[in-house]
């Protein structure tokens, strides 16, 4: 069974080729056009990379280039597109209506397109996914997997917002969390490194956005992000937390507009507002012995991520295991050490050799520390073939293909 995953956005297009019954990845790549000219890379393990610049300017050129190149050449690993039995998309915002894994239908492809104001640099660019696949493979069966849905099981008291009641009731107006497609695959994975389902799990997935989550056995109790993911700890050019008062502020006696916030927030805050240079970790630590500016940035991140984790903890009645993900997760092992200096009273004690040395995925806690410390390379992708596998596996048994849309539509009208 092959499951082809799809990752869309703006300006670019990530894939993954998969054996979804052993979960082989089979083929990676993707294609950016926010630079010019277009650059298309795609990988087979064992295999030279396939690099090409090309003309592209929409999802739907990108999708035939991508499928071309996977069935082409000495080492294609499809015969034809029929090889296909279903494709997998990432969609951040499912709302209220999607808290699991969905079949595409044109009634789901309407509400994702509905949820673009909730989330408007990425629903748009899902669809223009869905659609391109749609048009290069219609008899293909499509399943969207949502972002947002692994906080789902978040209680009304984590979920609920103290604002008049009529904005969540009449507008849905309240904490949806994001990144949720990496810390469904952390917590498994780290219940497979701890030998055991019943945990309680701290997830910081630290990256350009960053995220905690609280999880007791497999189950999302609590996390950072909320209604946007601008909420939480400090990112690479997001805020996270701030006063609504200062918003308020800004509005009303600088003149600002909402459209400056909003843009402010997003993409002037974060590490890089602080240091007034970076959003990037690397160089926030390359400078921070020389720059009082990117020294504060620094420290200001790890204040507010301790914070947050110490949140989580106080949540979940203690923690078995403190998993770190992503890029700056995964690969920052001074940023993992100055978070762990300010843990110990949670029982979680940093090996700094293991820390530096040990690749992941590693416990890099010393043998006694009572709670263990995990770095885990987070695969949303293989969080995408599972979900979409057992999707369709679970509605017929076996993957079908159906009509495309274009034809389904016709069916219906007559």
């Amino acid at each position: 069974m092959k499951i082809l995953v799809c990752n869309s956005g703006s300006s670019s297009l990530k894939f993954g080729l998969f054996e979804a019954n052993h979960e082989v990845l089979l083929a990676e790549g993707g294609i950016d056009w926010s630079t010019k000219p277009t650059r298309l890379v795609v990988r087979r393990p064992g295999r030279p990379d396939i690099r090409e610049e090309l003309e592209l300017r929409e999802h739907s050129e990108a999708i035939a280039r991508i499928l071309e190149c996977l069935r082409t050449g000495p080492w294609a690993p499809l015969v034809g597109v029929d090889d296909i039995d279903a494709v997998g998309h990432r969609v951040v915002h499912g709302g209220n209506r999607y808290t699991a894994a969905v079949r595409i239908t044109p009634v789901v492809q309407r509400a994702i397109g509905e949820l673009t104001e909730l989330a408007p640099l990425h629903n748009p660019a899902s669809l223009e996914g869905i659609r391109a696949i749609e048009k290069a493979l219609p008899f293909v069966p499509q399943v969207a997997v949502f972002d947002t849905a692994f906080h789902a099981t978040l209680s009304a008291a984590a979920r609920t917002y103290p604002v008049p009641r009529w904005w969540t009731n009449d507008w849905g107006i309240h904490r949806y969390g994001f990144h949720g497609l990496s810390h469904a695959y952390c917590a498994r994975r780290a219940a497979e490194m701890l030998e055991r389902s019943h945990s309680r799990l701290i997830i910081a997935h630290l990256g350009n956005g960053a995220s905690v989550s609280a999880v007791r056995d497999g189950v999302c109790v609590d996390t950072s992000m909320g209604f946007t993911p601008l909420e939480g700890v400090v990112m690479g050019t997001r805020s996270g937390n701030v006063d609504p008062g200062m918003l308020i502020y800004l509005l009303r006696r600088k003149g600002l507009s909402a459209e400056q916030l909003d843009y402010a927030l997003n993409y002037e805050s974060g590490l890089l507002g602080i240091s007034g240079t970076s959003s990037d970790m690397r160089q926030i630590l390359e400078q921070s012995s020389e720059s009082p500016d990117a020294r504060l940035a620094l420290e200001v991140y790890i204040h507010r991520l301790v914070q947050t984790i110490g949140a989580m903890a106080a949540t979940l009645g203690g923690v078995d295991a403190l998993v770190f993900t992503a890029g700056v997760g995964e690969n920052s092992a001074r940023v993992r050490e100055l978070v762990c200096a300010n843990l110990g009273h949670l029982g979680l004690k940093l090996d700094l050799i293991a820390n530096t040395q040990r690749k992941p995925d590693a416990d890099v806690a010393f043998p006694d520390s009572p709670g263990r410390i995990l770095v885990i390379s987070t695969r949303e992708d293989l969080t995408i073939v599972r979900e979409t596998k057992a999707l369709l596996d679970s509605d017929t048994g076996t993957p079908t293909r159906q009509p495309s849309t274009h034809l389904r539509e016709m069916t219906e009208t007559v």
